[in-house]
């Protein structure tokens, strides 16, 4: 069966030949997974963190296990999620559970190996006493996956993703703490850190007060270069229509997506899906038309949740290409002293609506920058 549409421009996690490029990346943090080093993946939301990070480690072919904390409320929740996944990876690293009870009891005071013969496998449960606090458990539970690992001369990648999550709910404490003390440690685990508020994971990796400070090394995935795109763009329009996309078809998906990921694979899965013919440019125009209705609701919302000051500079930064949003013009033109602007970039990219680049604020998401400007007029 020929690849459809959707697996050519997946919304979700990219997989195989779906995934663009991003080589550098994936050859960066391949080499760290296989050399143990810690490794902190940040974007903004949709960026391709998570295909990205499953890539590396398949590449890697190394075992591993994902915890994601997006649903995190407290501490009991992060200590179980650490716990499960733990369980999980040593069931993949090391192969057959019965034959390691002696040594996972020997690594083990707090945590209670419980084991359920099933008809045809063995079933491992690490139960957590309650009284001790969950950071303990937690520094238990991966100092025994080290040391079983290291038993065996095994490597295993564990990835922790919306791991700001665990900064929010510890808030540099405990469980920080501990997942820093084994960081430090292992020469048999590597840990991937990822999550989607740039700014909360910054301030857990560096602020020189917090445990996990300087720990890891630090990715920051930016937009995909439009000439990787072409490569990728053209070689399945060759596929599908047997020539090549013309040059301004291909100019106006970079420019009305503003090459951001998710919406570069929206539009062109759209595009892929309506047009039997190769597309013209009016095309391109009609389905981006239609992402901007289907995604209206959201973008409208993440802009009404905004102070004054900060949709007045959101304003601002959609309307103008570089923006000297604290020149005099920029002020007068805003109605806002400097110190408010300040106060507003500083919320804005707090909630990852802006990103600097070099000097340069804009707007991460296109279509929030549509209505921010429609909503102007």
């Amino acid at each position: 069966m020929g690849m459809r549409t959707r697996d050519y421009f997946p919304l979700g996690i990219a997989t195989g030949n779906a995934f663009c490029n991003r080589t550098d990346d994936i050859k960066l943090l391949v080499d760290n997974i296989k050399n143990g080093k810690h490794t902190l993946l940040i974007a903004t939301r949709r960026y391709g963190k998570s295909s990205l990070a499953l890539k590396a480690i398949h590449l890697a072919k190394l075992p591993h296990t994902e915890a994601d904390f997006y649903m995190a409320s407290h501490e009991k929740a992060i200590e179980a999620y650490i716990l499960n996944s733990t369980v999980e990876l040593i069931g993949r690293a090391l192969g057959p559970l019965e034959k390691l009870v002696s040594s996972i009891k020997k690594y083990i005071k707090n945590l209670t190996p419980k084991i359920n013969i099933g008809t045809n496998h063995f079933n491992l449960e690490l139960q957590s006493d309650t009284t001790i606090d969950p950071a303990s458990n937690v520094k238990e539970a991966l100092l025994l996956l080290e040391n079983l690992l290291a038993e065996k001369g095994k490597q295993a990648v564990f990835l922790m993703d919306e791991f700001q999550n665990v900064g929010m709910i510890a808030q540099g404490k405990g469980i920080e703490a501990a997942i820093r003390h084994v960081a430090q440690k292992t020469k048999y685990l590597t840990i991937i850190f990822s999550g989607s508020n740039r700014h909360l994971l910054q301030t857990m990796f560096e602020d020189e007060n917090r445990p996990l400070y300087k720990l890891c090394w630090k990715m920051t995935l930016s937009r995909i270069a439009a000439a990787h795109y072409e490569r990728y763009i053209q070689t399945v329009a060759k596929t599908t229509w047997k020539k090549l996309l013309p040059e301004d078809v291909f100019s106006a998906i970079m420019i009305l997506s503003a090459r951001h990921p998710y919406y570069v694979n929206k539009l062109c899965d759209r595009i892929w899906t309506f047009f039997e013919k190769m597309p013209t440019l009016n095309d391109v125009e009609t389905a981006w038309l239609d992402v901007l209705q289907e995604e209206k609701s959201d973008a409208v919302k993440e802009i009404s949740l905004l102070s004054s000051g900060q949709k007045n500079v959101l304003l601002h930064i959609a309307k103008h290409t570089s923006p000297q949003l604290t020149s005099k013009e920029s002020l007068m033109a805003m109605e806002m002293t400097g110190s408010s602007v300040m106060t507003a970039l500083h919320g804005l990219e707090e909630k990852d609506i802006i990103e600097r680049h070099e000097n340069n604020y804009q707007i991460v998401n296109p279509v929030v920058k549509y209505y921010a400007l429609k909503g102007a007029t």
